[in-house]
């Protein structure tokens, strides 16, 4: 065993000592975590580095937590074969748990995913359909100038269907446009 290989075997036994602690703990979300993305490793035949992601995702890695988080982000910008051979793959509330500690510790693209997750009027997306909740997450994604919160945040208050959907065109008008500046590099 190379000793690459011998790193590796070393995190996996890191990581089966965080699935133990996890389970005394009765934290559903990092064992299930550890869980699929140990089925994932199977599938793909992944190496290390995937499981090195998942590793600083537990010891708090903001920008990891919100790759994690991905992982279990299905929409529409998979297609429909790889969404059809990954479907085990679909877990809204684990995307939910990692974008979460993510999007608390300031990972602005991390809000704009989970504020996603609670809109009421995105499709596929808005598993959870709480509209103040995407309301918050994407006020505080476009807070950071993140262009497609900014647009996202444009939508919604165009959008006045939802409860958290006042109608500000004005404010639409602006964040549409400071957005489009921000892509241009202006």
């Amino acid at each position: 065993m190379d000793v690459k290989d011998e790193k590796v075997f070393d995190l996996y036994g890191d990581l089966e000592d965080f699935y133990d602690e996890a389970e005394e703990n009765g934290d559903v979300e990092i064992m299930e975590t550890l869980d699929i993305f140990g089925l994932w490793k199977e599938h793909h035949k992944c190496g290390g580095d995937f499981m090195r992601k998942i590793w600083n995702a537990l010891q708090g890695n903001v920008d990891t937590q919100g790759d994690v988080g991905h992982a279990f982000y299905w929409s529409d910008e998979h297609s429909d074969e790889v969404r059809a051979e990954h479907k085990w793959m679909d877990k809204p509330h684990l995307a939910m748990y990692w974008f979460k500690l993510a999007a608390k510790s300031g990972h602005a693209v991390a809000q704009n995913y989970l504020a996603r997750l609670y809109c009421p009027d995105q499709e596929p997306f808005g598993a959870l359909k709480v509209g103040r909740l995407s309301r918050y997450w994407l006020e505080k994604a476009a807070a950071q100038k993140l262009p497609v919160a900014m647009e996202n945040l444009a939508l919604c208050l165009k959008c006045g269907k939802c409860p958290c959907c006042n109608s500000d065109l004005p404010r639409a008008e602006r964040l549409e446009k400071e957005a489009m500046e921000l892509r241009s590099g202006q």
